[in-house]
């Protein structure tokens, strides 16, 4: 168990200085590269997985941050710090937009304000959407809705700053925690537990000086470091106002103390870092260290980019794998079929010759029978018909004579034997028929060719600006 408090001064980054000169354009030329690859409207790997009847799903462009901590401990402030923008309105309150709730003490009236869940992420212009438009914009979130409330609680602020990894980073901020009768309109440890399990990382920030260590947020943290332990990065905000050095070092270590009694947290070691807002004109002997956040953010960046270019690789290999069976499979029945159909040919040949033989010898009979017989008594022996005629006899008494109603069951039989084969090959269908086939082998050339050299040049592209 650590708790850093550093010397006076700025605190360096623990990125290499090949890391620090990445920019952030490049990383999104990068994630843009594997948007467009995933979501080509007719090349794309989601659409090849939809014809394969797979389902697959485009890494994240951004990573996702979740704040959470006391009322009025900084979350606010810090996301306009980072993004150079002030989208999230700051002040020492529950929350910092959306409906008021106003108590009366004595004569001084102090006014509440609950957002609910407000994500902040990057964009064209600065736009603010509701929920509806939330979720769409964010697919992922749709279990949220299933939070009674929390949807008309939900918005996203879109700023257009490019400032720092912006461009690649949402922050998620959650309602300040508070005990006591406070009524939230909706479940917010639900809300929170289930935000902390789908971001990349969650900062918890205490307030030196308001509820810090109220039961409501050693609860939430307790519960989120349990499942989520190496997402997990403390800050005690605003350290500029705890007073003095002691006056600060006391309060971390009452933090840290009240943090250690949660079992699930007392088990992993965490540091504390003292940020606050740094402020040219207020002068302070307070250690800032405010660029651990940057940190922070920018491994988690550098992470996220490798962890995209990864599932590309593994989709593709995933989708090659599974065209190529495709196509195995389909050669494989399609020689199937083959023999099969030259089993059927063979039987049908064999039943429609039985049924025409059959056919002669009950229209013989039947004429036999009806004194229509043509007399052969005067016919050559030596004579083509008198030959016909006497293997006709000869196959009817060994066969049918003298049962008329066999000969019947014998030509419906064979007619029918001859129909089941025709309606069999009539109706044997190919693992992929003509177009498709064709399709699948387009779709495999062009996985092995363009998809397969972008996503090496991307890496190659990702790697020479982390190693010199």
């Amino acid at each position: 168990m650590t708790s850093t408090l550093m010397n006076n001064g700025k605190s360096s980054s623990t990125l290499p200085e090949s890391m620090e000169r990445m920019i952030t354009p490049h990383y999104e030329q990068i994630v843009n590269e594997i948007e467009n690859i995933y979501h080509h409207p007719d090349t794309g790997l989601v659409t090849i997985a939809r014809w394969l009847g797979l389902s697959i799903m485009a890494p994240n462009k951004k990573i996702s941050i979740l704040l959470i901590g006391n009322h009025s401990a900084g979350k606010s402030s810090l996301v306009n710090w980072y993004i150079e923008d002030n989208v999230q309105r700051t002040g020492v309150a529950i929350e910092t937009q959306g409906k008021s709730i106003g108590i009366k003490v004595s004569v001084v009236i102090i006014t509440f304000t609950f957002t609910g869940v407000s994500i902040i992420t990057s964009g064209k212009r600065r736009e603010s959407l509701m929920g509806p438009a939330t979720m769409r914009l964010f697919p992922y979130l749709h279990p949220l809705g299933n939070i009674p409330g929390l949807l008309n609680y939900l918005t996203t602020e879109i700023s257009s700053s490019k400032q720092k990894k912006f461009p690649l980073v949402s922050f998620i901020d959650t309602p300040g925690l508070v005990d006591g009768a406070m009524a939230y309109p909706f479940d917010v440890e639900q809300a929170i537990l289930w935000l902390g399990d789908h971001v990349d990382l969650i900062f918890v920030l205490f307030d030196p000086i308001g509820q810090a260590l109220c039961k409501r947020t050693l609860t939430l943290v307790e519960q989120l470091n349990k499942s989520n332990p190496e997402k997990m990065h403390y800050y005690l905000a605003k350290a500029d106002e705890a007073g003095s050095d002691r006056d600060r070092h006391r309060v971390l270590m009452q933090i840290v103390q009240n943090l250690c009694r949660q079992p699930e947290i007392s088990k992993t070691n965490f540091d504390m870092p003292t940020i606050y807002l740094p402020n040219l004109a207020k002068e302070t002997r307070c250690t800032n260290q405010i660029h651990e956040v940057c940190t922070t953010i920018d491994h988690a960046v550098f992470s996220g980019v490798q962890k995209s270019l990864n599932t590309l690789h593994n989709d593709c290999q995933r989708l090659e794998q599974c065209i190529n069976e495709r196509l195995v499979l389909h050669e494989k029945t399609k020689v199937k079929h083959r023999s099969w159909n030259i089993k059927l040919s063979i039987v049908q040949f064999i039943s429609l010759l039985l049924v025409i033989l059959s056919f002669i010898l009950f229209l013989r009979r039947y004429l036999e029978t009806s004194h229509l017989k043509i007399p052969i008594l005067f016919l050559d022996e030596s004579s083509t018909s008198w030959q016909i005629n006497y293997t006709l006899n000869s196959i009817d008494d060994f066969l049918f004579y003298p049962a008329y109603p066999l000969l019947l069951i014998i030509i419906f039989i064979n007619g029918l034997i001859f129909f089941i084969g025709r309606f069999i090959k009539n109706h044997q269908k190919d693992v992929l028929n003509a177009r498709e086939k064709k399709m699948f082998i387009a779709f495999k050339h062009h996985l092995e060719t363009n998809v397969g050299v972008k996503q090496k040049n991307l890496y190659e592209s990702f790697l020479a600006e982390a190693i010199d």
